[in-house]
């Protein structure tokens, strides 16, 4: 009997994207994600090229995302401790809200073919070079006193990871509430001077 049922891109990218952050895109078939769907495999063709460009636009709109409310975040604030507590926290929350596109940002690079990989690893360098120019920024301007500012906005980017390897959204804890105290942690990591 032939599936009929009637899916989106969209479905498709989402069935794929928790697939893939669940038993890893090597693991997971295109017959795997039509399972899921309840539709034939060959069908999943009508909405995407390959399961090379279903990884690739996982990745490519988690990027951009990230990317956005990073800007977001920063536009119009002056205040380098306030940047750097608004980066930390925008970057927490989108770890804890995005935990399955996360997971395989983190995991599936090796997974994606050229020029898809180098594209996807310029985002992700373009993020870590914002959080890095305020932390060298807070250093300059004496606000904040690291003796190593690339290491530290390492240390930094990572808390994301750390949040959410231990978050349950049905804890005592909102993911807003996680994002606030670990944008605090950040400034303790950087030596804060209030000024």
């Amino acid at each position: 009997m032939t599936k009929s049922t009637v899916v989106s891109p969209q479905a498709v990218r989402d069935a794929a994207r928790d697939l893939f952050a669940s038993q890893g895109y090597r693991g997971t078939s295109m017959k795997d994600i039509a399972q899921v769907l309840d539709v034939s495999a060959p069908s999943l063709y009508n909405h995407v090229p390959s399961k090379q460009d279903l990884l690739h636009t996982i990745m490519d709109v988690a990027m951009d995302r990230a990317l956005a409310a990073l800007e977001v975040a920063l536009a119009g604030v002056n205040d380098v401790a306030d940047q750097l507590r608004r980066a930390t926290e925008v970057t927490v929350l989108d770890f804890l809200e995005n935990p399955a596109e996360v997971t395989v940002c983190n995991t599936e690079i090796r997974s994606l073919e050229e020029p898809y990989r180098q594209a996807i690893i310029d985002k992700r360098d373009a993020y870590g070079r914002r959080i890095l120019a305020v932390v060298e920024h807070g250093c300059a301007t004496g606000r904040f006193d690291v003796a190593e500012p690339r290491v530290a906005s390492f240390a930094i980017l990572e808390m994301g990871n750390n949040a959410k390897a231990w978050f349950d959204p049905r804890g005592h804890y909102t993911a807003q509430d996680v994002a606030a105290l670990y944008g605090s942690f950040a400034l303790r990591i950087v030596g804060h001077r209030a000024g």
